[in-house]
């Protein structure tokens, strides 16, 4: 950081292997006791790579996870305790990969949508996994034993594609952003039905006024920030009491905070809050 507070970004390393575009990538957040970094990536030459890093510092691709999806891979998200890795593919699928006897393992496949998955995402306990996808829908998964995942809900309300679903750092509580510019949030009852609590959009909450393409929360789970082809970041806040139990309460609270404009001059596709 200089004295401005501006951080300068150099490149440390470079990843090289996939043919095609790379378009998600994720770390493994659980890698093991004094393991190194694990990092998954996912892309249009329909593979999945994991690579690590070596004790010397360079990075290596470790396992190439290939022909299970037949289309480009759009997503990859590993679950809280980095044993599982889901794909989201344009074949309609999504893939859970284990790691078992020193190889991945393709161990299910969920198949149901219509069209394009393009997100998915595992709940803070892993119980749960999001899907969403170019149908307008998206599908709430819970892991049986045995490797089974079950469909316990499909969530209609977006009226164009959907482009990404992601769980709250530690309630059930799902958010998902979409071609329809709007921005849905959905919560369980406490009597496992899911339901819509709060739509945020242009017309009532200052929100987009084009495709949102991203979310993420910050680490407290009280502001998330989304992206947008408007070319805008914004920033929302919620009142909700996060102390509450982790199904129902008052989480459909979510306020416009602020906008961060004139930044970028094209479609801003992905956003992270830092650690």
């Amino acid at each position: 950081m200089d004295g401005g507070g501006v951080a300068e970004l150099r490149e440390a390393h470079r990843l090289t292997g996939h043919s095609d575009r790379v378009w998600s990538l994720a770390w493994n957040p659980s890698p093991g006791a004094g393991a190194s970094p694990v990092l998954a990536s996912c892309g249009g030459d329909k593979a999945v790579r994991i690579w690590k890093r070596a004790a010397d510092g360079a990075w290596h691709c470790s396992d190439v996870l290939e022909d299970t999806h037949n289309r480009t891979v759009r997503s990859c998200a590993w679950s809280p305790d980095g044993k599982l890795l889901a794909t989201a593919s344009f074949d309609s699928t999504t893939a859970i990969w284990e790691y078992s006897g020193g190889d991945f393992e393709c161990v299910a496949t969920l198949e149901g949508h219509e069209n394009e998955v393009k997100s998915v995402s595992w709940s803070p306990s892993g119980s749960l996994l999001a899907t969403c996808s170019r149908d307008k829908t998206v599908w709430i998964w819970e892991m049986q034993p045995g490797n089974e995942y079950e469909c316990v809900a499909v969530l209609q309300g977006h009226t164009q594609d959907v482009k990404m679903v992601q769980w709250h750092p530690f309630l059930d509580v799902l958010v998902s952003v979409s071609y329809d510019n709007s921005i849905r949030v959905w919560a369980d009852d406490g009597d496992d039905e899911w339901h819509c609590v709060q739509i945020l959009t242009e017309a009532d909450n200052c929100g987009h006024s084009s495709t949102v393409w991203a979310l993420s929360f910050n680490q407290k789970g009280d502001r998330m920030v989304t992206c947008s082809d408007d070319r805008t970041l914004k920033i929302w806040d919620t009142s909700a009491d996060l102390s509450q139990p982790k199904t129902g309460g008052n989480h459909g609270s979510w306020r416009h905070l602020s906008t961060l404009t004139g930044y970028q001059g094209r479609t801003i596709f992905s956003a992270h809050w830092s650690r």
